[in-house]
């Protein structure tokens, strides 16, 4: 039969990529990928502009791929060694203030000892801050695993105290207000919170962490770009029958029962759409907790937990990009592929505040990142410059089609292109006559392309809140569907790969998930 499958996932997206291939290799099932856009990837596909300019989405950077990591071991597993990472020069990171900038290297220790030279006075409390940030990795760690297994085993723990430290469930600035003095330090300590979504006093300590342990040994980029990754999967995945599917948009998963069955399909051919409905004993959703309980099923089956799914939904952070071509390399103005972190304020909270300001041309922080430096195969040179705001400033044109939006859209968007190029012009001058194209991407788009609520770019938002939900995880409230993808872990890449790992795990059951370990560590014995 065409449309029944062993497995249908919902979404493209690494997690969804993630889950695809190990089932297809580890257990031989013939999956089914159904993607809405009208390309493979989710937040790792790419794209070009005149022929020459290549930008990533959504990988800008990914941290912990040292030959050996077992993030590395995963990735080599999900795509039989065909994505290939190049290390970034050091330093990978620079955070830019008023009046100083400190420059991050790809060693954690080396990273300390840098910031006790600037902060003597608070060597203690930064000896403290990196070993507290191990500890509350570790306590991701374990919180994400029993969170993969059945319940009984997250209540085992909780009984015995496994999971245990005193504060698990701090903010980021509850934690800097409490340990660290100066606030220069703290604001230094916090410069990565872009990479989460959210400013100290909302977001969970706990993720703060994960991110500032990922990066302890620098930044890896792929060789390529990052649709690398689904080049690599897609062929693993038609081996054994399976297929991935552009333009077909899942409306609604079919239940039967008390159990998933299948998806009720929107395809797109050209300018016309039509219906179709394919079945699978298992369905896995990387289109994110939101999206999976509220549009693609009755609100009956999250009754229980509707408003903080509601909260975690609008919490998070929309992202603003712009995609810039350069006439001649950037290395011109001392730029070697570094990331910079600009904030005009040491408050991140403040600065995160004023994100709106950012439609009258005043950005209040930014993110560069240089995608052609980090990638040696490129062929044009380019960079990505991000800021924050608002979905509501965008939201009376998110019904008007893609690319044909109006003169006020437009004109919004010049006014935030303007604000942005002269924000970087300012710190580093030159910086405009470089470009040679640019082009400005806002919530509304990224909305259109993922179905993700308000075009949120990091799934539901990492307070604190968001960890204390016991219905979030790999499990929904339906047999046989499962969740996978960041919501399924945590933001980020990498965490929506573990998203994947998790969910075919799941899916495998015990002696499925013993032989995949099994695989993984060898292959990790024969890469060290």
């Amino acid at each position: 039969m065409e449309n029944k499958y062993d497995v249908i996932i919902i979404g493209s997206g690494i997690g969804g990529l993630t889950a695809a291939s190990i089932l297809s290799q580890v257990a031989k099932k013939k999956v089914l990928v159904l993607e809405r856009h009208f390309k493979l990837g989710g937040f790792t596909h790419t794209f070009k502009r005149l022929g020459k300019f290549e930008w990533d989405v959504g990988i800008h950077y990914i941290g912990d791929l040292g030959e050996g990591s077992m993030l590395r071991t995963l990735f080599d597993s999900i795509t039989k060694k065909g994505v290939k990472w190049n290390k970034m020069q050091e330093p990978f990171e620079v955070f830019d203030y008023p009046g100083f900038s400190f420059p991050v290297y790809g060693k954690k220790e080396k990273f300390v000892s840098d910031l006790k030279l600037k902060f003597p006075s608070e060597s203690e409390a930064i000896d403290r801050y990196f070993r507290d940030v191990e500890t509350f990795t570790q306590w991701f760690g374990r919180h994400f695993t029993l969170k993969a297994l059945p319940s009984v085993f997250e209540k085992a723990a909780k009984f015995l105290n496994l999971n245990h430290i005193p504060t698990p469930y701090i903010t980021t600035k509850e934690y800097m207000d409490t340990h660290i003095q100066d606030e220069n330090l703290r604001a230094l300590l916090c410069s990565q919170w872009g990479d989460y979504g959210l400013p100290p006093a909302t977001s969970s300590f706990a993720i703060h962490s994960m991110i500032v342990a990922h990066y302890f040994n620098g930044g890896y980029f792929p060789i390529g770009g990052s649709s690398k990754i689904v080049e690599s999967i897609e062929p693993i995945v038609e081996e054994n029958g399976g297929s991935l599917k552009i333009l077909h948009t899942v409306k609604e998963i079919l239940i039967e029962g008390d159990k998933a069955i299948g998806v009720k399909v929107e395809v797109q051919k050209g300018k016309t759409f039509s219906e179709q409905e394919f079945f699978a004993d298992v369905i896995v959703s990387d289109a994110g907790a939101y999206t999976t309980y509220n549009k693609l099923l009755p609100k009956e089956y999250s009754s229980s937990f509707q408003k903080p799914l509601e909260t975690l939904s609008t919490q998070g952070t929309t992202s603003i990009t712009l995609y810039i071509g350069f006439k001649e390399s950037p290395t011109k103005l001392g730029f070697h592929g570094e990331n910079h972190w600009i904030f005009p304020d040491i408050n991140h909270d403040a600065s995160y505040a004023k994100r709106n300001d950012l439609a009258e041309g005043k950005p209040p922080m930014m993110y560069l990142s240089f995608p052609s430096l980090k990638n040696p195969e490129a062929e044009g040179h380019t960079a990505e410059a991000i800021s924050f705001a608002d979905y509501s400033l965008f939201a009376k044109w998110k019904d008007e089609p893609w690319k044909k939006r109006g003169e006020e859209y437009s004109q919004l968007k010049e006014t935030i292109t303007e604000g942005m190029l002269e924000f970087l012009e300012k710190r580093y001058p030159g910086f405009r006559d470089l470009i040679e194209f640019t082009e400005l991407s806002t919530p509304i788009t990224t909305e259109f392309f993922t179905g993700h609520k308000e075009g949120s770019i990091y799934g539901l938002s990492c307070t604190p809140e968001r960890f204390k939900q016991e219905w979030l995880g790999v499990r929904t409230t339906i047999k046989n569907l499962y969740l996978t993808g960041a919501d399924a872990c945590s933001p980020g890449v990498a965490g929506a790969l573990m998203g994947g790992v998790a969910a075919a795990s799941v899916v495998l059951g015990l002696t499925g998930t013993l032989r995949l370990m099994k695989e993984l560590f060898q292959k990790s014995q024969e890469s060290s």
